[in-house]
């Protein structure tokens, strides 16, 4: 039987983290672990304000370094943000020295550069350091390390522990990835010497659409257009991307798992014809499938594989929270389940009428009934198409208007079953109130639009039948309203 409190994760737990406490061993040969400077440092880069104003300025950094003027690099916004890369970069340094004599260097365990996230700090930092003292930009090393400061964003990682569990599961994913890489590979090459089998050399074509082969594909032709007629060069030329070898399928296929532009390869595959022939409109339809094919195996089927994994590995680094736990994972969901649970609180009228029209429309009967009544109005709202006739449309319109006022009705039987406040407390009548009372209006505007444009075509008539009179000149007399 299990006593005491139930089990949480970490990350539900509001307590301090740790500090990690001072390795018993010397720093860079020279400061002890009961040091008073060391100690010092200790405190200060483990302050939670130090924390802060480090992490503010690593953001700050970020942006500034993405508001430099690539154009010009000795414009006034350069200079300034130059200026403030010194401070940031200072700050980092201090930062890196406070931590360094706290801990140590590498020689000891619990050392600074034990840490992989660390050792991402001291690169970063080191190249920064590196190109504000090398002042020649026309050196290709210091353009390197400048572009190098890109990666300064990434210092942020090792101040949240979010980040570090995503970075985390990334590199453990990657890790374990390589079979179903291979797979994909392997896949990828067996659609590809079927593609080269399929299509090699077929996906020529001459810029003079009539001229089929590269015998005829030769001369010139003309061009005309509305005010002018040019004479061109005929050219044989092949496809960007075509199958004529193992290496040009593999990347064609690639595009073709990236979505982009590769119905129009689909077309260009079901016009080929033969090798050394032009293109045929529609000649091989029955190519589609390898397409498709390829589609669904390598972009759906494989890709899913590759994202359900992480999701797998991300789920299995965090149930590392639990390694110490004397509970399965199923008996924690019980447990969570049962803590988050809360009573659904269900409304019941006192008042004998009010009950009865509440028993009413809470009924299943009631329910199915209504369900019944929206089917058929979503198969009813999707009746119409294009140039219907007229009868056919004012038919749908009064089945509109009637589910409309079905609905409606059932809006103002649950009004009194529930009353005002408990009705609009239930997001689900919040939804069909909004779509009932959007219906009306519809059915109101529709409506009187016709209505006004009846009016103003029986008035056209009736004053063109019967007011058009003509003065003693036989000039016609504007008709006028009254």
């Amino acid at each position: 039987m299990f006593l005491g409190y139930p089990p949480r994760r970490l990350s539900e737990l509001n307590i301090v983290e740790k500090v990690k406490p001072i390795p018993p061993y010397s720093s860079l040969f020279v400061f002890s672990h009961t040091n008073n400077f060391r100690i010092f440092c200790h405190r200060v880069c483990n302050h939670r304000s130090f924390g802060y104003i480090v992490l503010v300025c690593i953001l700050l950094s970020s942006i500034s370094l993405g508001a430099e003027d690539p154009v010009d690099p000795d414009s006034v916004r350069n200079r300034i943000l130059n200026k403030a890369d010194y401070f940031f970069t200072a700050i980092f340094t201090i930062e890196i020295c406070l931590k360094v004599v706290s801990y140590g260097l590498i020689f000891h365990p619990g050392a600074f550069c034990r840490n992989r996230f660390n050792i991402l700090d001291i690169v970063v930092v080191s190249v920064s350091l590196i190109s504000m003292v090398i002042k020649d930009r026309a050196i290709s090393v210091v353009k390197i390390l400048r572009v190098l400061r890109v990666l300064r964003p990434l210092r942020a990682i090792n101040r949240a522990k979010g980040l570090k569990h995503v970075v985390q599961c990334v590199v453990v994913a990657i890790k374990t990835i390589g079979n179903i890489m291979l797979v994909t590979f392997l896949l990828q090459f067996m659609f590809a010497c079927m593609g080269v089998q399929l299509f090699k050399g077929t996906f020529y074509s001459c810029n003079d659409k009539s001229m089929l082969s590269e015998e005829h594909c030769k001369g010139y032709y003309l061009i005309t257009t509305e005010n002018h007629i040019s004479k061109e060069a005929r050219s044989w030329t092949n496809s960007k991307f075509h199958f004529d070898n193992v290496p040009q399928a593999l990347l064609t296929l690639f595009t073709v798992a990236t979505f982009e532009g590769w119905p129009n390869l689909l077309h260009t595959a079901i016009d080929s014809k033969a090798e050394g022939h032009g293109p045929v409109y529609n000649y091989r339809p029955f190519v589609a499938p390898f397409f498709i094919t390829f589609i669904i195996v390598i972009a759906f089927f494989m890709v899913n594989i590759f994202v359900g994994f992480v999701i797998v590995t991300f789920q299995n680094e965090g149930e590392q929270e639990y390694k110490n736990c004397e509970l399965d994972k199923n008996q924690r969901k019980c447990i969570e389940f049962a803590l988050k649970a809360k009573p659904i609180k269900r409304y019941i009228p006192v008042k004998k009428s009010q009950l009865k029209i509440w028993w009413f429309v809470t009924s299943p009967p009631f329910e199915y009934a209504i369900f019944s009544l929206i089917m058929i109005n979503t198969v009813v709202l999707a009746m119409k198409y294009h140039n219907q006739p007229d009868n056919y449309s004012k038919a749908l319109d009064y089945l509109n208007i009637v589910f409309t006022a079905i609905f409606g009705l059932e809006f103002i039987l649950k009004m009194a079953a529930f009353r005002l406040k408990n009705y609009f407390s239930d997001p689900s009548n919040c939804c069909d109130f909004i779509i009932v009372v959007g219906s009306v209006i519809d059915i109101i505007y529709t409506d009187v639009i016709a209505v006004l444009h009846f009016r103003d075509l029986t008035f056209s008539k009736f004053c063109i039948s019967r007011y058009l009179f003509r003065d003693f000149e036989g000039n016609p007399i504007v008709c006028f309203d009254f």
